[in-house]
């Protein structure tokens, strides 16, 4: 099972490794709204890497453990299948509550740890098993971490996920309210392989992208130059190479200047760049799942969006 934890797209090991190898270099913008009984407040964590400092890293959601009388947070993160909790981190878990060792059960290559995830509304998460991700994490005091593992796309299969990112808050229910559903706009969404996707409309065609909900390195990347060209100007332009797995990428990044929408809704564009690459791996990896390439939370930043996995579609407002 451990073994599927890579993403099937070589350029998701960005992303990868923004989360997990990252120096712990963060800064938690911490959310200061009042939330409703079914509203679950999240926070964004600021990585870095390579000199490149993502505001909006990872969304991270507060949750509690049975038994352990702590908060943590766990990254929100829709391209794996299952909870992951962290090995080094279960490790300093399990050393200052020694009864939690007998919720580890060793499989055939990789350990599960069984505990109830609790969120801040008092909702529990729908599995109780968490799969140990062995070597990642922090192993220090207790108290001295919050982090602990990621929350997978288990958690809202056939269930209805709203994410206010203004406001810092999102929702799992299993129906909108017709008032609610009505100040949406929709459109198709696939989920497969545990990634979505769904049509971006710029220079005047329909164009598949996946959205990860992993660190928004960038708000738009693409492997397709006559787009990247349609929908940019040469301004400020920015060259970034980052590192995955020990390969060196670059992308070069300009200034959007044309309208980008999704459904009826047009896409604040103002100080944000698309970035190009025509890294092979990248592009044999995306063209095999006829994409034009990613986009990522940071685009939808002033917006609340739906991703509905009941009745297949995204939405936005």
């Amino acid at each position: 099972m451990i073994k599927h934890l890579p993403f099937k797209f070589f350029v998701y090991s960005i992303f990868i490794s923004l989360v997990f190898a990252c120096k712990n270099d963060t800064k938690i913008v911490e959310n200061k709204y009042e939330v409703a009984s079914d509203t679950i407040n999240f926070q964004w964590q600021k990585l870095k890497q390579g000199g490149i400092t993502i505001n909006h890293g990872a969304i991270l959601i507060p949750v509690k453990l049975e038994g352990i009388d702590k908060t943590f947070k766990m990254q929100l993160d829709l391209g794996i299948n299952h909870n992951v909790i962290y090995g080094d981190t279960l490790t300093a878990i399990t050393s200052a509550y020694p009864e939690l060792q007998n919720n580890i059960q060793h499989r055939d290559g990789y350990d599960v740890f069984y505990n109830r995830i609790h969120f801040s509304n008092h909702q529990s998460a729908k599995e109780d098993s968490l799969l140990v991700c062995e070597n990642y994490g922090k192993s220090e005091n207790l108290k001295d971490f919050d982090i602990i593992g990621t929350l997978g796309a288990n958690e809202i299969k056939n269930k209805i996920l709203l994410i206010d990112f203004k406001s810092q808050q999102l929702v799992i229910t299993n129906k909108l309210e017709d008032w609610e559903e009505d100040t949406f706009s929709f459109t198709p969404l696939s989920f497969k392989n545990n990634q979505l996707y769904l049509d971006l409309i710029a220079a005047g065609n329909k164009h598949s992208f996946v959205y990860s909900t992993q660190a928004s390195m960038f708000p738009l990347a693409t492997i397709d130059a006559e787009l990247f060209k349609n929908i940019t100007e040469e301004n400020n332009i920015e060259i970034k190479k980052l590192k995955s797995w020990g390969e060196e990428i670059s992308f070069i990044g300009n200034d959007i200047s044309t309208k980008i929408r999704i459904a009826d809704v047009n896409l604040p564009i103002n100080y944000k760049k698309a970035f190009f690459t025509d890294a092979e791996k990248v592009s044999e990896a995306l063209k095999a799942e006829n994409v034009k390439g990613v986009i990522g939370s940071d685009l939808f930043i002033d917006n609340t969006i739906v991703i509905d996995l009941v009745n297949n579609r995204f939405g936005i407002k």
